[in-house]
């Protein structure tokens, strides 16, 4: 760009015009001063959008009534300052692999702006006020940065913000508290894995009714509190790898959940009575977690349940007196602690039963060999003994061999 490089880029432009859509890739461009500032004026009257795969100055400025639509900087490796004058035009910024450490002060300049999207940078807090100022912002992505704290507004902006996604996943933040984002009340998706929460709660009273995706997985969370949450779209809620070592007692209103997930946690014990307070359930997965039983202790019915899945765990016994699923399918109980075919068929008569990798009795085993050959009842099998972890084994065919233990 420092000799004819503008006009080589519009006789390329001009010979391909009649082009739906064209892309240009410069491996090396070569400027008089910046990569950004008034170049980007020069690139704008050629291009509504640019991307820069590596960017190499401490700042990137974006000049005041620039045309471009969207900017993307996917190595800014120096870059710590990102400065805009007023425009109305760019709806998409997206930084990525960069110095930056606060959201740019002037973010409120870039009065379009639709997706804000800073990853692996260096942010390290996040004040809710710098976000109030852009009444279109619809998605923000700050995944993979260093934020260990959120500061809330300080005060409450005239009108809503129109975010609907939301992602904080990959952060450093210990604590969360749902209500701080009362003032985006149309999200759809917020994302909070990989984080270091302990406590997950609203210490006041929020309703999001349009969120329909709430990722809180691979966090430390041993308190998740709920009480003061209404989510009336959410139809699936997995806390899978955290700390929980009993399941969370204060829950807010979730009406049309269908999947739940506690997977990977500290769990030792499971009343079935816990999920009567989701009667829409359809599955229920509690796997690799340290379950040694699972009991009901007041009679529950869940209409809607078909899925319960236990599997690595050390369950030896389980007792499902009390349960009314009239839609179970399926019962998951692979590579536990059982010794015995739990009593299932009878309350559940349609129902599958998986119990692979348990130490299973010969003598329980041959009781519902009819269940085996129908495929109604799954456990390990072999063509011979050898194929077996356990010491003996039942027929069930020509060819094939039920693992069991004498």
């Amino acid at each position: 760009m420092t000799s004819d490089g503008g006009a080589r880029i519009r006789k390329t432009i001009d010979i391909e015009q009649n082009r739906y859509y064209l892309a240009l890739s410069i491996e090396k461009l070569i400027v008089s001063s910046s990569a950004s500032g008034p170049f980007l004026q020069r690139i704008a009257t050629l291009t509504e959008q640019i991307s820069y795969m590596a960017y190499k100055d401490p700042v990137f400025q974006l000049p005041a009534d620039n045309t471009l639509t969207e900017i993307e900087i996917v190595n800014g490796v120096m870059l710590r300052s990102l400065v805009a004058g007023t425009n109305r035009h760019l709806t998409r910024l997206y930084v990525e692999n960069c110095l930056l450490d606060r959201i740019p002060p002037t973010l409120s300049n870039m009065i379009e702006l639709e997706g804000l999207l800073i990853k692996q940078c260096a942010l390290t807090a996040l004040r809710l006020d710098v976000l109030v100022n852009n009444p279109k912002l619809t998605a923000i992505d700050l995944t993979r940065n260093r934020i260990r704290q959120l500061f809330p507004i300080t005060t409450p902006p005239k009108t809503k913000l129109p975010v609907t996604f939301l992602s904080l996943a990959e952060n450093q933040l210990d604590r969360l508290d749902m209500s701080m984002f009362a003032f985006m009340p149309d999200l759809e998706r917020f994302n909070v894995e990989g984080n270091r929460i302990v406590r997950f709660e609203a210490t006041a009273p929020v309703t999001y009714g349009s969120l329909i995706r709430l990722l809180v997985s691979s966090n430390n969370i041993t308190q998740f509190d709920t009480r003061n949450l209404t989510l009336t779209e959410l139809r699936s809620l997995y806390i899978n790898d955290n700390a929980l070592t009993e399941l969370p007692t204060h829950w807010g209103k979730l009406p049309n959940l269908i999947y739940i997930g506690f997977d990977r946690n500290n769990l030792k014990r499971i009343d079935m009575s816990f999920f009567e307070k989701f009667p829409t359930l359809i599955s229920i997965t509690i796997s690799e977690n340290n379950v040694e039983s699972i009991r009901t202790s007041t009679p529950i019915t869940m209409p809607e349940l078909e899925y319960l899945m236990f599997n690595g765990n050390q369950i030896v016994s389980v007792n499902f007196t009390g349960c009314n699923f009239p839609n179970m399918y399926l019962f998951s109980f692979m590579n536990n602690r059982l010794t015995t075919i739990p009593p299932l068929f009878q309350r559940f008569p349609d129902s599958r039963l998986a119990m692979d990798g348990n130490p299973i009795k010969c003598s329980s085993m041959t009781v519902f060999k009819s269940k085996i050959t129908d495929y109604r009842l799954h456990v390990t099998t072999g063509s011979t003994q050898s194929d077996c972890l356990t010491t003996s084994s039942i027929a069930l065919d020509q060819d094939q061999l039920a693992c069991c233990d004498a």
